[in-house]
């Protein structure tokens, strides 16, 4: 039983974030948290914030780089007892979207394609693994678009940096097209600590934990620090 964080940015791989990837997993063990997925930026800007340290590196130590909020946390979580997990925000090119991926493991992130230079989302699922899941980030915010929800497990119908009407469109949203509904901080700075996740009664302690979860739909959703 516990609370489980779903949407985590960290100062290693974005530059709009103020926390650093081992004090985020301070700051969630404390709060009670079992654990959490490292949900750091698929998008063009990343190659532009990080150019000095990307020029003439190998694809795999670019691959690498992207991780490095993954693998702080990881490294904090082992000496705390803390689960992290690897994940992923993606931003395809020339779009505004962002879509959650959840259940990839490190090796899968190492050796992929570029995700945010893939087309859409059925180029996205067709190189994923079989067992991932992809899952719409706050849908209804400015210049967003409601995509076709087909491709979508479930659609995070509350996000911790999103105005409440904007979250309360997309719960009717995923309810509509019966899609699974997830909840996260969307973690930048500690003020966003614990406003969302999930809570189960299962302890969650890798990928095959949270997978299972989140398939069976046996967790309740954190909205605003509140249990729901």
């Amino acid at each position: 039983m516990g609370k489980f964080e779903l949407h985590v940015h960290t100062k290693e791989c974005d530059v709009y974030a103020a926390s650093c990837a081992a004090d985020i997993v301070k700051l969630y063990h404390d709060a009670g948290y079992d654990g959490l997925v490292v949900t750091d930026h698929y998008f063009e800007f990343f190659n532009d914030w990080f150019a000095d340290e990307l020029k003439g590196i190998s694809a795999r130590d670019i691959a690498k780089r992207r991780l490095k909020g993954y693998y702080e946390a990881k490294n904090e979580g082992e000496k705390l007892g803390f689960a992290v997990l690897p994940g992923a925000e993606v931003r395809f090119d020339g779009t505004i979207n962002d879509y959650l991926i959840y259940g990839a493991d490190e090796e899968f992130f190492l050796s992929c394609p570029v995700l945010n230079r893939l087309k859409n989302l059925e180029e996205l699922k067709s190189v994923l693994p079989e067992d991932s899941l992809v899952v719409q980030a706050h849908p209804f915010r400015n210049k967003m678009t409601v995509c076709d929800p087909t491709p979508l497990f479930g659609i995070e119908v509350y996000n911790g940096g999103t105005e409440a009407f904007r979250n309360e469109m997309a719960e009717i949203f995923a309810s509509h097209y019966e899609k699974a509904m997830t909840s996260g901080s969307d973690f930048h700075s500690p003020a966003a600590l614990g406003r969302g996740g999930i809570f189960c009664e299962k302890k969650i302690k890798n990928q095959k934990d949270l997978m299972e979860v989140l398939k069976s739909g046996d967790y309740r959703l954190i909205k605003g620090g509140e249990i729901t």
